[in-house]
């Protein structure tokens, strides 16, 4: 993100904004002068836990846990489970050499919770990796059974088996806590402000400077937000084709004039981090409309908005994001083939843009 900031300057397309972060295991550092906004020079912090966090911030803590967010990771023990195994036979889906079985008895390992109200997350001894989708969840009525997190040949006996998937890249958005051995092992109130330890051990008149109030005050401007949600075009695996990124991205963001303009306060103006609004969505007014007539005096109406955020609802992840360059890159214009559910570039006007501001795209 920071060499496409860098780039997207340069070519004076870009100031990046920002929002709120992520921050999984990464540590505080001093702030350049000495701001009681900002982080100060101290030990390393580790995690303590939204439990920690609640007994001063209880109101705010308390609002964050009606976010989705805050439900993106939950305990195995939220879901009632229907004949589920005691045992399971796992090969490792990380290290491809390795086609022998594991017998796993899901009494005894690490297992961290669920992400997304599907995948079961665990250690399995003896693989390559730390973190593993060992199985999802599959509901039927008000229970869930267990079924395989991926299904492979690993033997070559012709019968699919049961292969635990990586799932690092997963928990570094979806369950960040569990990377930073934190005691909330989901998207907590640390994920972006980050660690604590420093914060709660310091006296009450020495608190200010120990933790990030705000990401905006330790890190350029939306990048808390983006290293998440990114919002860069990605080039399609399979076809080879520019496409935009909606795994759970903003998608093009860095293009709008929200965010070349420097006008706003990046993802904060539109979204509140602590709070759903009453339809359970992270933004600051229950009607989007109202949020974009704040600045705009009635100028945006809802045929408006879904015109200039138009949905994705065919996007091959299931996720259904709206368009955050607000226009700057319009649909009808991208060339897209409706046959396939990903959406691609063929503007090569757009395409100039992305490869000068991605040049490994251009590749």
């Amino acid at each position: 993100m920071k060499k496409l900031k860098h780039l997207i300057l340069s070519a004076g397309l870009l100031s990046m904004v920002a929002l709120v972060a992520v921050g999984c295991g990464s540590t505080q550092t001093a702030a350049p002068k000495a701001d009681a906004t900002k982080t100060t020079a101290t030990a390393a912090a580790t995690y303590v836990g939204d439990d920690t966090c609640n007994s001063c911030h209880g109101t705010k803590v308390t609002a964050f846990h009606t976010t989705k967010h805050s439900t993106a990771f939950q305990p195995l023990s939220a879901f009632k489970l229907s004949n589920a195994p005691t045992t399971l036979t796992l090969f490792d889906g990380v290290d491809t050499n390795n086609t022998k079985p594991t017998q796993v008895d899901l009494s005894k390992i690490k297992i961290y919770g669920v992400m997304m109200n599907e995948y079961v997350m665990a250690e399995v001894p003896g693989f390559k990796n730390k973190i593993y989708r060992i199985a999802k969840l599959v509901k039927n009525g008000d229970q869930y059974t267990l079924d395989a997190a991926k299904s492979v040949d690993v033997d070559k006996d012709g019968k699919p088996d049961w292969q635990a998937a990586d799932g690092t890249s997963c928990a570094s958005c979806h369950a960040p806590g569990v990377p930073a051995n934190s005691p909330s092992a989901g998207i907590s109130c640390e994920s972006c402000h980050g660690p604590g330890s420093n914060h709660v051990a310091a006296p009450d008149d020495k608190k200010k400077g120990t933790i990030m109030a705000s990401p905006r005050n330790a890190l350029p401007d939306s990048d808390t937000c983006l290293k998440c949600h990114n919002s860069d075009p990605v080039k399609d695996a399979t076809t080879g084709a520019i496409v935009t990124n909606n795994h759970q991205g903003t998608r093009d963001w860095a293009f709008s004039k929200h965010n070349t303009s420097g006008m706003t306060n990046g993802c904060l103006t539109c979204h509140g981090p602590h709070k759903a609004n009453a339809n359970g969505v992270l933004i600051k007014k229950d009607n989007p409309v109202d949020i974009c007539n704040s600045c705009h005096e009635g100028k945006i109406d809802q045929a408006k908005l879904d015109a200039i955020m138009w949905k994705n609802t065919t996007d091959p992840n299931g996720h259904v994001t709206r368009d955050h360059s607000f226009g700057a890159m319009k649909y009808q214009d991208m060339g897209d083939d409706p046959a396939t559910k990903q959406i691609e570039i063929k503007n090569q006007t757009y395409l100039d843009i992305i490869k000068k501001a991605l040049p490994d795209l251009a590749k």
